[in-house]
């Protein structure tokens, strides 16, 4: 056969081609289903047209006469009876919601009708695409060149103050418009027509994840069972677990291509439907929660479900029983980490592409960059940049200004916006300290307002359950019965975040050196109090702080706190040796408490065994900056005894010389897929380098300087660690370090 020969399959069915005689109101010929939808051009021809015949479809083409009074391809499921095997369930705690109260979904039947379908039939990749298993964590993004631009963003969607709104570029128009008869612009600019066929195919694969789902049930149990949610809170994700499953369970099971496309396609109706629509001051969280699964299933929803997974693969140890099982082959953590992160960076890939913002968008944002920056390299630009487009993303919604209850926004809505906000913030501004770079987010055009005190049982709470709930709070909105929640933690962010950004602002900044030690002054002054009237049960003492009767993930709480408060002046103390040329007294003293509260962690460790990428955060961000004043401060005594520091604070030798063995031991444990891996490398071949020139013969014998150099000593360190204007190796390699922090508040 030639290049131009006729393909033999095409040639009975050309021969056969007349054009349609179906014509539309004005005239023009009507054109086939496939093509219509499509927003194609076809030929007009029968029994298929050119377009259907080339693809293969041509059971799809038919020339409807009335299309637009068709029926929808994916009809509403009619009563049916209750399947035989009862719902996949999430077992709560006594805070959350009774199951007696979970709303009950029908299950979906799935229409099989070729004709009248939209849906195309070429194959869709299966759950081994390149998508979900490929060694990159970016998925591939869709190949549309038109995408339709959406409106929703704007402060007027979100209900939120427009104090600020007269500077925008569309301010006058707004102000003026009423009174001449123009409507604001719609905001409902999406239809089915925007959704791509690639798009339907590429949810699809991501819809084949949740084959998985009564084992992501068990990982979404067993996280909820030790941590506490910050913005998703466990009676959300029960209620939208129970109605994925309860509604899409013969799709999930059944695996089917052209099913898990049809179910792709009905998400997909559903996310370009405006949020707002779903919201007025009396919507209830369980009408809101119900209403975003089974068959109002959205791709933030399924989203949010596989940042949950994520988080928890990453924070349990390979040892883990959820992981290992006598009947199946031992769960890959970190693939399994992988997998969904990739899944859930394909929902927020698909609401970038048709820009649909929302609160759910908002939340799902929030916890792929926690579980994105527990995977990523500390320090790395994946991680920074993961930040950023979530500060981008609370500005343009407009988080930044009040928020408060309206004729849009119930209650609930309004409690986890200032949690979500709070908490971004404060992650903004400890990413900002741990790279030394300015923050994206600041107090002069941020308006922060702290979330009231309330447990999850009582934020899904209405009517006078909710108004006992509130009157159950203190003047200043915090719990009385003692609690540690993430609600109560995300109250201290707010605090401690303008404290480090004032830090931030003096240390990045080119002020005067009387500047400098006046700031210093203040900040210290207003740190020791906001930590002085933080409630008594958030400052327990070191010694009794890992009291067992706490659930451990209080414990974390506190530990947060406490290194949050210790971190402030650690900071202040290294900008002023910095700036204004102080003596090292003071960050000595903080870096010992700093040193044996991260000693207190190592010994206790059991405790925490759940969190690992927190306690290894805590070793990154407070454990190796502390450890290393230490270290090179005691080389500097041994190498000259007769120095001001020595003789004024001397260190315990051999103390000190055990825990810093101890630690090192410690961050040698840490495995390479952590995210905290090369940073912990890096300081412990640094700790480890200056136990080795302490312990050797010459240094053993107390030379001086001179000859610990001479006589093999490293003389890298052989320069005062803390003398103004010549700062020793560490303080080149600690200005060197890149210290990202990305938020540990965040478990979703």
């Amino acid at each position: 056969m030639t290049r131009t020969a006729f393909p033999g399959r095409l040639r009975l069915t050309h021969q056969l081609r007349r054009e349609t005689d179906v014509r539309r109101r004005n005239g023009k010929l009507q054109s086939c289903e496939p093509c219509r939808k499509g927003k194609l051009r076809c030929d007009h021809m029968m029994p298929s047209c050119g377009r259907c015949t080339r693809r293969n479809k041509q059971e799809q083409c038919v020339y409807h006469p009335a299309p637009l009074t068709k029926p929808n391809a994916l009809p509403t499921p009619e009563t049916t009876e209750a399947d035989d095997n009862p719902p996949l369930l999430v077992s709560s705690s006594g805070q959350n919601v009774p199951v007696s109260t979970t709303p009950t979904f029908p299950p979906f039947e799935v229409a099989h009708e070729p004709q009248t379908s939209s849906l195309r039939t070429h194959n869709v990749p299966t759950a081994s695409s390149s998508l979900l298993t490929s060694t990159t964590r970016d998925p591939p993004r869709p190949t549309d060149s038109h995408l339709p631009y959406s409106s929703q963003s704007t402060g007027a969607f979100w209900g939120l103050s427009s104090s600020t709104e007269f500077i925008s570029h569309s301010a006058i128009l707004a102000e003026n418009e009423p009174s001449i008869g123009i409507l604001p612009p719609s905001t409902e600019g999406l239809t089915t027509s925007n959704i791509s066929q690639t798009h339907i195919d590429k949810g699809a694969v991501i819809l084949s994840l949740l084959k998985d789902l009564p084992q992501f049930e068990m990982y979404v149990e067993k996280w909820f069972s030790f941590a506490r949610g910050a913005i998703v809170i466990e009676p959300m994700m029960k209620i939208w677990m129970v109605g994925i499953w309860s509604t899409w369970r013969k799709v999930l099971e059944g695996q089917k291509p052209e099913d898990l496309r049809k179910m792709s396609e009905k998400v997909w109706i559903n996310t370009i439907k405006p949020l707002s629509s779903l919201l007025n001051r009396n919507t209830s969280p369980r009408e809101f929660c119900t209403a975003t699964t089974g068959e109002g299933l959205r791709w933030e929803i399924i989203g949010l479900i596989l940042d949950t997974v994520g988080i928890m693969a990453m924070n349990l140890s390979d040892g883990d029983p959820i992981f290992c099982s006598h009947d199946d082959f031992t769960v890959d953590r970190s693939a399994l980490a992988l997998k969904v992160y990739n899944g859930s960076d394909g929902c927020i890939t698909f609401c970038n592409d048709l820009e649909i913002i929302n609160d759910l968008y908002l939340w799902l944002l929030y916890g792929n960059t926690v579980l994105a920056n527990s995977m990523s390299a500390k320090g790395g630009y994946r991680s920074w940049q993961k930040s950023s487009a979530l500060a981008s993303a609370l500005l343009a919604c407009g988080l930044h200004q009040k928020i408060e209850v309206n004729d849009k926004t119930p209650f609930f809505i309004t409690e986890i916006r200032k949690r979500l906000f709070v908490c971004s913030y404060n992650s903004d501004k400890n990413s900002s300290s741990f790279n030394g770079r300015p923050p994206r987010m600041t107090r002069q055009y941020c308006q922060l307002q702290l979330p009231l005190d309330l447990t999850d049982a009582q934020l899904m709470a209405e009517g006078h359950e909710l108004e006992s709930a509130l009157a159950s709070l203190d003047a200043d909105g915090w719990n009385t019965h003692g609690g540690v929640m993430h609600c109560t933690f995300a109250r201290i962010f707010a605090s401690n975040a303008l404290i480090l950004e004032e830090i931030l602002e003096m240390s990045l900044g080119a002020l005067p050196v009387d500047e400098v030690v006046r700031r210093a002054a203040d900040i210290e002054a207003r740190a020791i109090q906001a930590w002085e009237n933080i409630p008594p049960f958030l400052r327990l003492e070191d010694k009794i702080i890992w009291d067992r009767r706490r659930a451990p993930v209080e414990l974390l709480f506190l530990a947060h706190t406490r290194l949050g408060d210790l971190e402030h002046h650690f900071l202040l103390q290294r900008t002023l040796i910095k700036k204004a040329g102080t003596d090292s007294t003071k960050l000595l003293s903080v870096a010992r408490d700093m040193f044996g509260f991260i000693l207190l962690l190592l010994n206790n460790r059991e405790v925490l065994r759940e969190f690992q990428s927190d306690v290894i955060h805590m070793y990154c961000m407070s454990g190796i900056p502390s450890a290393a004043v230490i270290a090179v401060e005691l080389l500097h005594q041994e190498q000259d005894p007769t120095s001001a520091s020595a003789i004024i604070n001397p260190l315990p030798r051999s103390d000190t010389i055990q825990d810093l063995s101890v630690f090192v031991s410690c961050l040698g444990s840490v495995r390479p897929e952590n995210g905290g891996y090369a940073i912990c490398d890096r300081g412990r071949r640094f700790l480890k380098k200056v136990l080795d020139t302490i312990l050797s013969p010459a240094s053993s014998a107390g030379v001086n300087s001179t000859s610990s150099v001479n006589n093999g000593g490293d003389p890298s360190f052989t320069t005062p660690l803390f003398q103004t204007g010549s700062d020793g190796d560490f303080v080149r390699w600690l200005e060197s370090m890149e210290w990202d922090q990305e938020s540990w508040i965040n478990f979703n």
